[in-house]
């Protein structure tokens, strides 16, 4: 798939950078119609620079429909250094061994995790879900170009993780994306060969991991695999 190469417009990520609050925060009256879960496994993975607790709420609400989700556990998201890159397929891996395959879904950078994973420990891996991650284009398409940030990674190809994770993942995936997504571009966010997996929601990227809408559309996916 040819490269994207584009950013989001300034205006969308300084509208994102000043949003406050989620349009709807997640609750129990939030949930209401939603589909209910099977109790499975979900590991939620944070975008960079987050760690579980800004997914806290989010997972609150997947508990709130029956699954059973789980953090990663290793602290902030510095984007795939070799110890995050190592620690996370050892989390996978109890889970996996404790509950059974896991579904994963991660946020931004997260689903960069996430697809990685997939392609590397199938096996451990029931469904992947990413939201506003740039799975097409990982180098090119946000706000801040990631260039300066190589040298953190220089004890991982980066190349490969980027072809890895450009790649379908082997199980069933489904893929969010914001057309007002001020921190990476959407475009790069979906596969547009493969337009039945994606699902557009209308969020702040910063704002993601604390919306209805997304839990949402997280929860349907989950409940379609």
């Amino acid at each position: 798939m040819a490269k994207t190469r584009t950013r989001p417009p300034v205006l969308h990520t300084l509208l994102d950078f000043t949003a406050v609050l989620p349009r709807q925060r997640i609750g129990h009256r939030s949930l209401h119609g939603l589909p209910a879960g099977d109790g499975s496994p979900v590991l939620v993975l944070p975008g960079i620079m987050h760690d579980d607790r800004q997914t806290e709420r989010f997972r609150d609400g997947l508990k709130m429909l029956d699954y059973t989700p789980f953090g990663w556990d290793l602290r902030r998201n510095f984007g795939p250094t070799a110890y995050l890159m190592e620690g996370v397929k050892v989390r996978l891996a109890r889970l996996a061994r404790d509950h059974g395959p896991v579904r994963l879904v991660g946020f931004s950078m997260g689903g960069l995790f996430a697809r990685y994973l997939a392609q590397s420990k199938p096996q451990l891996v029931r469904q992947v879900i990413t939201v506003c991650s740039p799975f097409a284009d990982p180098l090119h398409s946000a706000w801040l170009p990631t260039g300066p940030a190589l040298p953190l990674w220089r004890d991982v190809d980066i190349g490969t993780l980027c072809y890895m994770v450009r790649q379908r993942p082997p199980v069933p995936w489904s893929a969010l994306y914001s057309r007002i997504d001020g921190v990476v571009a959407w475009q790069a966010c979906r596969d547009e060969t493969a337009m039945e997996n994606c699902i557009e929601v209308r969020v702040r990227h910063r704002q993601a991991m604390h919306e209805t809408q997304v839990l949402a559309a997280v929860a349907r996916c989950l409940a379609a695999a």
